[in-house]
């Protein structure tokens, strides 16, 4: 572009030709699509897109967190390592009313026991429930606040390529999930996976025969579990995305209402929108078909499990090798530790929906700014200020537009005092200047 005239009505006023996009056709677009995002079954098979570790959300954790967090964790252990142990106890009942006559003492000690253990389990779920909700709101509330604070002070050029409005779907949807995964649930992941390991480690004390007999059914148990919590995790982050991009349509749609009734755009807005969600709907479906045989065999082997034990359990008793008592003991506290896996599966699920909202979070969170307005003591301080601006040779493309040049060796002097205005067409880089 040539140097501006010298007169002020020609210096204030520059006209840029802002060079028209050409549409992509369906096929390039298709293929740009798929470079940009690897289809979801293709994550599925490879292990997902990322390596992001659900101890990341707790990078602003305080030590009041951290204490809150450990309480939390012992207490949601102890409460699920207390309720297998309620097939000692039941075991010990069936050995006492087989006796003749039947043995009080066994009786009145187990119904005893069975009094503390409630009271053991209304205590340490109590603390562990309110650590991790009180945990997970100080965790959301610096979480909001930093990416709130690090959006705010990101360079213009960032938003170039990014859209505020799913970042603010982002902000107020996925920190949500993000809350979610980081308490209740949290905490009844730790409770079922205790409960999980103590009940086979009673069944292995009381009859260690009969829960390997129980436990051949495991690897395909373990299988499936493993299959359906990596499916919802790959599945939570790219729903996001997507439904992310449909909130960001309708903000946009109902934020200029106006303009959009007077040009009549209700109906193109209002199938830009439903593109998206159907779009999520069918991968859903798909999904969820999937999940849905995969759980039902993984809740059919249970029962096969627990049947195959109370067989053998019976003839070894049968044969008079061990004790009614020892058999119950040992099937309950197998039957406890594989029914938390029932318990484990959406909780574990909830945490990996979790990690995946926040995967794109902590993402923007870990981009730095081009300029760091937020140090506002760095930088270059002038000693006197004359109120002269300049710009020399100033070249410019948008990010998202690289191939378009907006300003090509563009030069302007604006004195002091004097009022300049630039004009030109959308995207000319006004603003930029």
């Amino acid at each position: 572009m040539p140097s501006p005239a010298k007169s002020p009505v020609d210096d204030a006023y520059q006209r840029v030709e802002t060079p028209r996009h050409k549409p992509a056709t369906s096929s390039e677009s298709d293929l740009s699509a798929s470079k940009k995002e690897p289809s979801l079954r293709r994550q599925i098979v490879h292990g997902g897109p990322t390596s992001f570790k659900f101890t990341h959300l707790y990078r602003y954790a305080t030590p009041l967190d951290k204490v809150l967090l450990v309480v939390g964790v012992i207490t949601a252990g102890a409460n699920g390592a207390l309720f297998p142990l309620m097939a000692i106890v039941f075991g010990d009942v069936l050995t006492g009313f087989s006796s003749i006559p039947v043995d009080m003492d066994t009786v009145n000690k187990a119904a005893l026991d069975f009094f503390l253990i409630a009271v053991a389990m209304f205590f340490t779920d109590y603390l562990s429930y309110v650590t991790f909700y009180y945990s997970a709101e100080r965790q959301m509330k610096a979480l909001r606040s930093e990416a709130l604070k690090h959006m705010l002070y990101l360079d213009i050029s960032w938003y170039d390529e990014n859209d505020a409005l799913q970042l603010s779907s982002r902000l107020t949807g996925d920190t949500v999930k993000i809350k979610d995964g980081m308490g209740q649930k949290l905490g009844d992941s730790f409770r079922f996976t205790v409960q999980f390991v103590v009940g086979f480690v009673i069944g292995f004390v009381r009859g260690w025969d009969i829960t390997l007999v129980m436990a051949c059914v495991m690897p395909f148990m373990t299988i499936s579990l493993g299959w359906l919590i990596k499916t919802m995790r790959i599945k939570s982050d790219w729903a996001q995305k997507v439904y992310a991009e449909a909130g960001s349509v309708a903000e946009e749609t109902l934020g200029a209402i106006r303009t959009v009734a007077s040009l009549n755009g209700e109906q193109k807005a209002i199938k830009k929108f439903e593109d998206k969600v159907f779009e999520a709907e069918r991968e859903n479906i798909a999904l969820h078909k999937m999940t849905s045989v995969v759980f039902s065999m993984f809740l059919g082997s249970v029962w096969i499990m627990y049947s195959i034990g109370l067989w053998y359990g019976g003839w070894k008793a049968s044969k008079g090798d061990t004790t009614p008592g020892d058999v119950f003991a040992a099937f309950f506290g197998v039957m406890m530790g594989t029914g938390s896996l029932a318990q484990i599966s959406p909780n574990v699920t909830a945490v990996s929906k979790a990690a995946g909202a926040a995967e794109e979070l902590f993402t923007i969170l870990d981009t730095p700014s081009a300029i760091d307005a937020e140090k506002e003591d760095e930088g270059i301080i002038p000693d006197k200020c004359e109120g002269k601006i300049e710009a020399v040779n100033v070249n410019f493309t948008y990010p998202s537009r690289p191939d378009a040049q907006i300003l090509r060796d563009y030069n302007v002097t604006i004195e002091p005092g004097q009022t300049v205005a630039f004009a030109g067409a959308s995207g000319g880089g006004k603003s930029t200047l």
